[in-house]
């Protein structure tokens, strides 16, 4: 049985702000040239005698990601796994380790020049725009609602933003993904209790607007809150937005 590893890769985009997934253009076998999620087979022995191979599911993550990608995410945590004897009927039976992967955008820079590397709109593959090859829009839909139900109960969303971050971006990013949160609530969850410390730092976020004070995480590790942090509203897809 084929075992693989599939990354949904999240970033937001620099200048609007939106959330894109990673796609990259198959260089072989089926559905070549087709934008897909990043990915690749589990190595359980040697390609050729003497041999790279992975020894645990850790190094074909780091594997795969460095030879696909390059760096390595901001944050990275297993989802739900799938398998079928109909993912790939050339293969058979395979399975598959979905990983949610979140790029802040000091990270997202390198990998614009990377080959066949694009960003695709968050959106266009939840509802149908962007179709992709084998299972992958599902692999999308089930990151994505982990993600979104992840986001209200811990410090998930910062892994998407500047490590150096002001509470007006944070009560934006909340918005993008359809979740009320407040600049008060900012502060009593995450600065007063500490989650978040001030940098000593200012920056001006528009052309007009004062200088923002930015805060960091504290702790590089998941922080967890005992209630969600804001309520849904809207659809469960990413708000966009649009200008004339």
């Amino acid at each position: 049985m084929v075992v693989t590893l599939d990354f949904i890769c999240l970033r937001l985009n620099p200048d609007s702000g939106q959330p894109e997934v990673m796609l990259q253009q198959r260089q072989r076998g089926p559905e070549k040239g087709l934008d897909a999620l990043v990915g690749g087979w589990v190595w359980e022995q040697p390609v050729e005698e003497g041999g790279e191979f992975d020894e645990t599911l850790d190094d074909a993550v780091v594997r795969i990601m460095g030879q696909k990608v390059g760096p390595m995410p901001s944050y990275l945590e297993q989802v739900r796994v799938e398998g079928s004897l109909h993912r790939d009927p050339a293969l058979g039976w395979s399975v598959t380790i979905p990983h949610l992967c979140l790029f802040n955008r000091d990270d997202t820079d390198s990998l614009q020049t990377r080959e066949g590397i694009r960003w695709a709109p968050l959106p266009s593959i939840l509802e149908g725009a962007c179709p992709l090859p084998f299972d992958h829009c599902t692999l999308v839909a089930n990151a994505y609602d982990a993600f979104l139900n992840k986001i209200k109960y811990s410090s998930l969303l910062l892994y998407l933003l500047p490590e150096k971050v002001a509470v007006s971006q944070i009560v934006d990013a909340y918005d993008t993904f359809g979740i009320r949160v407040t600049k008060q609530t900012v502060f009593s969850r995450w600065v007063n209790p500490g989650l978040l410390v001030d940098t000593g730092e200012r920056k001006s976020l528009s052309a007009r607007g004062q200088a923002s004070k930015l805060y960091r995480l504290e702790e590089s590790s998941l922080s967890y809150f005992d209630s969600e942090i804001g309520k849904s509203y809207g659809t469960r897809s990413a708000r966009t937005t649009t200008t004339d």
